[in-house]
């Protein structure tokens, strides 16, 4: 098994950019929970007593209600919608090869599922993006009618609004930037648009800075014109620490120009030198003016990690670091950044492979003369396992004011300082068998109190979501809402 505490921080930190992942697979999620996908036999002739699935969608995991008589469905993708590549079923998804489309009940009304196919990577982005699904139920006499195509959304529709499941993607979903890696030194970049949600996605521009670590993150503002790229800066020699290089990115009708290119300005004190650079993160305020970046600063003197969040805001066209929030931790990992630009929060100590860290979720706040300062440090159980196999990872979400942060956390059941979660703590059931919960927690004024703990087990950073407003929580595909400070279960 291989110890992530003893690579160097850009192999153990550069998490693969799961949009990028999705879309280079056109848009497969894997994970495969449960088998249950159509047939290998040629399309049956329609039954008429079936309708069409109802309520089909598909952001990153397919959902529909059950049709009434089915006895199994079946997916058809066309692999590059509008393109000429035809319409075909997807093959059954089976545990040998991990491949096709597979999909499970959701209660007792509804299904979620999934969809891998490896060789859509040899399709041109451009084409891939705009690949299309449709939805059919079967019996014993044959299939009903298709729902009508649909797009893989990336965002989620909740009830005060969309969400974004990626930082690069705009509020309204018609614009999208992707990284696309390169072997040789230039990484790009792209950027599309549409018209509408249901418009195919439009290349607009292709974005590079000649090295082959461009666009390891990528944050867009709420209308799409303001783009912050992140770049690993390798050292040209042994001797020299690596860095790191934020791009940021204006559009001016549909044109793109660079605006600004930042590196830190100061270091921990902690970091002697030579102190190395890993950026991991980066979001923007929803107007752009303000970013984010989370850094990880390496002494090569010490061999010693220190994180830290390093904050730059933008004046005009003129963007410079008003803030350097230490976390005194030996990594940091996790970052939210409220959509007004005025809050984060950043994890302090997580469960990791190999060593356990008391975990907080610390909560940073900028003051009324712009500066910030620490508000909060919340126990609370954060795990971010990495290995070649698999991980395990929470996440922090914050809504758009700031003031309702949530946390995918896993119980600590042996620790006295508020990791541990109990039964009285916990809404909407008891405690999942694998420990992982979500954790809500709310302010008021400048004090910081656990508000609600639901579980229903561990879910992925881009399957959850937390409504822009704070009221709504969307975990383990069921949507939680809060009315009067009490969270209701579905």
């Amino acid at each position: 098994m291989l110890k992530t505490s003893s690579l160097p921080a850009p192999q153990r930190l550069r998490a693969i950019h799961p949009l990028r992942t999705a879309l280079a697979t056109g848009f497969a999620l894997v994970g495969l929970a449960g088998c249950g996908g159509g047939s290998e036999d040629p399309p049956q002739p329609p039954a008429p007593s079936l309708a069409a699935p109802t309520n089909f969608t598909y952001d990153l995991s397919f959902r529909w209600s059950a049709t009434p008589g089915a006895a199994r469905y079946e997916l058809h993708v066309d692999p590059d919608g509008p393109g000429p590549l035809p319409e075909a079923k997807a093959a059954d998804a089976t545990a040998s090869n991990g491949t096709g489309f597979s999909y499970r009940p959701i209660g007792s009304q509804g299904y979620t599922g999934f969809f891998y196919d490896q060789s859509a990577a040899s399709l041109p982005l451009a084409a891939r993006i705009n690949a299309t699904y449709r939805l059919r139920a079967c019996d014993a006499n044959g299939c009903g009618s298709f729902t009508a195509p649909i797009g893989n959304e990336l965002s989620y529709q909740l009830p005060s609004g969309r969400v974004p499941i990626f930082h690069s993607v705009s509020k309204d979903g018609l614009t999208l930037a992707v990284g696309q890696p390169s072997a040789d030194v230039n990484s790009t970049v792209a950027v599309f648009t549409r018209q509408s949600i249901a418009r195919p996605w439009q290349p607009q521009a292709v974005l590079s800075s000649g090295n082959a670590q461009f666009g390891i993150n990528l944050a867009l503002s709420d209308d799409g014109n303001t783009l912050a790229v992140g770049e690993y800066v390798p050292s040209p020699d042994n001797l020299t620490p690596y860095g790191t290089r934020s791009y940021v990115y204006q559009r001016s009708g549909g044109t793109w120009h660079q605006q600004a290119a930042l590196t830190p300005s100061s270091i921990p004190a902690e970091c002697l030198q030579p102190c190395a650079m890993a950026g991991i993160r980066l979001a923007l305020s929803a107007d752009g003016s303000a970013m984010a970046g989370l850094v990880n600063f390496y002494s090569l003197a010490t061999r010693k990690y220190t994180g830290g969040v390093v904050v730059s805001t933008r004046s005009g066209v003129t963007w410079s670091q008003r803030a350097l929030l230490e976390t005194g931790d030996s990594l940091v990992e996790l970052m939210a950044l409220a959509r007004d630009g005025k809050t984060l929060a950043v994890n302090q100590g997580a469960r990791r492979r190999g060593e356990t860290t008391p975990s907080f979720a610390l909560v940073f706040a900028q003051q009324g003369d712009g500066s910030w300062a620490q508000q909060a440090r919340i126990p609370v159980g954060i795990t971010y396992f990495v290995d070649i196999a698999a991980g395990a990872y929470s996440e922090l979400k914050l809504s758009d004011d700031g003031n309702t942060l949530a946390v995918s956390a896993s119980n600590w059941p042996d620790d006295t300082a508020g990791r541990s979660v109990q039964a009285a703590d916990l809404a909407c059931g008891a405690l999942s068998s694998d420990g992982y919960y979500m954790a809500l927690f709310t302010r008021s004024g400048t004090a910081w109190q656990r508000q609600a703990a639901i579980s229903r087990g561990y879910d992925g950073a881009s399957s959850w979501a937390l409504a822009r407003d704070g009221n709504t929580l969307l975990y383990k595909n069921s949507l939680f809402t809060r009315s009067n400070g009490t969270w209701a279960c579905p």
